[in-house]
Order: structure tokens, then sequence, then C-alpha cells
């Protein structure tokens, strides 16, 4: 992967622009820090349906009943908030 800088990305866009659709992610900084990156909507798009979201997750330990009962004993004492300042 390549980085350019702020003021080289803004002369050399098409560029990037081909490349990111080509597969190859194109990084650009500001001020030497990294601050965006340019991929093709292709590859965007497939990143996040791989992962499954939590709330997927859930479901499938609901449906195969591998979830374990909420804890509702606390190990903590509760204590009124400024108690200490008395």
């Amino acid at each position: 992967m390549k980085t350019y800088p702020l003021n080289e990305a803004r002369a050399e866009f098409s560029k990037l622009f081909d490349r990111a659709l080509a597969g190859e992610p194109q990084r650009v900084t500001r001020h030497g820090k990294d601050a965006v990156m340019i991929i093709a909507e292709k590859e965007w798009q497939g990143r996040f349906r791989s992962a499954p979201t939590l709330g997927a997750l859930l479901a499938r330990h609901a449906r195969a009943g591998t979830m374990s009962e909420p804890i509702t004993a606390r190990p903590w004492k509760d204590r009124p908030l400024g108690s200490e300042f008395e």
C-alpha cells in the first residue's frame, strides 16, 4: 500500500483512484499522520458483510442455548454518590 501526503494526493488523485479500483488501497496523510484511506466501493462493501453483527452473534447463541443466565448478585456494595466528601 502506498502512502501519499495530502498535497501529493491532490495532484495525483486520478492515479490514487485507479489504483484503489484495481484493488490496492491508498493511504493519505495530513501533517505526517494517517488521515484517510481510499479503497474501492466493492472492497468497502465486502468488509462489513463478512463480520457478523452483535445482534447476529447474540441470536446465534440464544438459538443454540449457549447463553448463560445474567449475573444478578453484585460483588460490590452500593453507596451514595459523594459519600467520601462528607
